[in-house]
């Protein structure tokens, strides 16, 4: 029997978006299933077989019988197989279950009866290390191992384990991060976000703000009208950039340096900034068709992260790149967030629909159907003597953050279009989500959006957001969530719930950090050994939770420390003397007689 539709179907109402990842393959060739004795199917892959061939369901309590579930921590499968070790687990507690291979997960679709593994197992199937520990799972793990499925995917679940590695260390261990931000344009705000973010996840944090050269840098190019002579001009400051981040990150000294899209480094700066020995990774928060520079830049770095998956990795792949990984934008709720606005600013930005943006060709083209409608536009660049432009609320200023914020909180409907220089619509290629998408729903506001493909990787469709692939779509929509005020107010709340719980700027930043050190632990913890000042390598040494590191901790911020300022300070006190005061006065007295 092939339970395929039956369990897609019943898998739709858990987990919308696995169940359309799932549906896009076929049963995998690779993937042999033959019937055991006890009369249940068993997987085998690779000439592994994931389960006995006589007695699967009698060897999965076996295997499972002395685990202990821990009321401290989730209980994760590493393995699917067929899930016979599973249905054991579930009768104790409920279990994430993580998977490598989708083949395998397609198979145990088509074989086996999903219904008695749901609500109480969570599917992560064919997820990276970084973003299942970053986005999906923030508790401590209590892991059981499939042993034949740990076997098959014996690299990717290694990686696993050093993420979790990673992750403990940096969670207790600080790194110290630059950042180098853009000198203008809209990776800006993403590069101040994540500055932030680094900083709320207890990071210690500098930044090169090249924005505050943005005058110089337009002055210098419209210096002469020569192009050539602009272009050499223009060389001289990315140069003259280059140098000042060098010079910051020899000050610093920092475990990461992260630049943003749009950082002024040349492939020479960059090979300048790797004679410090530390990574150096580049968030390209841009469409990789619109801005091709990347192309010049890219094979520089150790790391290349992107809003933009498959298409474009394999560009990157062919450019030299050795390190690409998808990371999508996100909202950062430190900005993004509900307001009770005032009375007098839901005067000001209230509308059944409102817009905030440039005026993009598809924009101007494709809004004027809007009209007929209480429709409020915000941005720049739109013409003001057009009928659209009669919709502007902002006489084509610059926006704040703030008042974008107010405009998210106050519109019925906010419409989200994404920006195209050459369609009369929507792209229907469009292949990345804007960081609109995400800080309307941190806003707790109802949006209406164009169709992208990986929003089903993001969020639940029509359950968390509500997209359009026409703009007769667009209009019906529009229709019908204006007279359903308490439908608006439900989706809008489920993707605010989606957004804080995956996707801020910490979870991005989080998951960036993992994916670059989980293969560099040694060197990382090298280096901060280091690093260390003389305080803080005390401490190491002692350790932070032993009487003594405690002891030690009341000193952080001395400048200058020594042991000379433990005798003093122990000097100070009244009373008898501790064991670890008596130790380290005795130290104090045998280096004076040495001196």
């Amino acid at each position: 029997m092939d339970y395929f539709e039956t369990n897609l179907k019943l898998l739709q109402k858990h987990d919308p978006a696995l169940a359309i990842r799932v549906k896009e393959h076929s049963f995998p060739e690779n993937v042999k299933v033959s019937m055991s004795k006890e009369g249940l199917p068993v997987p085998q892959i690779a000439g592994i077989s994931l389960h006995s061939k006589y007695h699967p369901g009698k060897e999965a309590l076996q295997l499972t019988q002395g685990f202990q579930v821990r009321n401290d921590s989730r209980t994760v499968v590493f393995g699917l197989g067929f899930g016979y070790h599973i249905l054991p687990l579930i009768e104790k507690s409920e279990v994430t279950v993580i998977e490598p291979f989708m083949t395998i997960f397609r198979a145990f679709m088509s074989s086996v009866d999903l219904a008695p593994f749901l609500p109480k197992v969570r599917f992560r199937i064919a997820e990276t290390p970084a973003s299942l520990l970053a986005r999906h799972e923030p508790t401590q793990w209590n892991i059981f191992e499939h042993v034949p499925s740990v076997r098959l995917g014996e690299a990717y679940y290694q990686q696993l384990y050093n993420g979790i590695e990673t992750r403990n260390y940096i969670g207790k261990k600080p790194l110290r991060i630059l950042v180098v931000k853009p000198i203008y344009g809209g990776s800006l705000p993403t590069a101040v976000y994540c500055l932030e973010a680094l900083k709320n996840l207890g990071h210690e944090v500098e930044s090169v703000d090249c924005d505050k050269f943005a005058d110089g840098f337009f002055s210098i190019k419209e210096a002469t009208k020569i192009k050539a002579n602009a272009e050499v001009l223009s060389q001289k400051f990315l140069n003259l950039m280059g140098e000042i981040t060098a010079a910051k990150a020899a000050e610093f000294r920092p475990d990461l340096i992260l630049a943003l899209a749009q950082a002024p480094l040349s492939p020479d700066a960059i090979s300048r900034l790797k004679e410090l020995n530390v990574p150096i990774a580049f968030w390209f928060v841009e469409d990789f068709r619109t801005l091709p520079y990347w192309k010049e830049v890219s094979s520089s770095y150790d790391h290349f992260f992107t809003i933009q998956d498959k298409e474009f990795h394999s560009e990157l792949i062919g450019a030299g790149v050795r390190d690409s990984y998808y990371l999508p934008q996100a909202a950062h709720p430190d900005v993004h967030r509900p307001l009770n606005l005032s009375f007098d600013q839901k005067k000001l930005y209230k509308a059944d629909i409102s817009f905030m943006g440039a005026a993009y060709h598809n924009r101007v083209q494709s809004f004027p159907r809007l009209l007929d409608r209480d429709f409020k536009i915000w941005g720049t660049g739109w013409n003001v003597d057009s009928p659209l432009g009669k919709r502007l609320q902002n006489n084509n200023k610059r926006v704040t953050t703030n008042e974008t914020v107010n405009i998210y909180n106050a519109a019925k409907i906010n419409l989200n279009l994404h920006s195209s220089s050459f369609h009369y619509g929507i792209n229907p290629e469009g292949d990345f989500v804007n960081p609109r998408t995400f800080e309307i729903a941190a806003c707790k506001g109802f949006q209406l959006l164009d169709y992208r493909s990986d929003l089903v990787n993001l969020f639940n469709l029509n359950d968390e957001l509500v997209v359009f692939k026409s703009f007769e779509e667009l209009n019906e929509q529009i229709s019908f969530y204006l007279k359903n005020p308490d439908l608006r107010n439900e989706i809008a709340i489920r993707s605010y719930q989606r957004v804080l719980g995956e996707h801020t700027i910490e979870h991005r930043m989080q998951e960036l950090l993992i994916h670059v050190f989980m293969s560099r632990m040694d060197s990382l913890q090298k280096n901060k050994e280091n690093k260390l000042d003389p305080l803080s390598y005390c401490i190491e040494k002692a350790g932070e939770d032993t009487e003594l590191g405690q002891y030690l901790k009341q000193f952080e911020g001395t400048k200058n420390f020594s042991l000379k300022t433990l005798s003093e300070d122990i000097q100070k006190g009244e009373g008898d003397l501790d064991d670890n005061e008596t130790l380290l006065m005795m130290l104090d007295q045998l280096i004076q007689e040495k001196v």
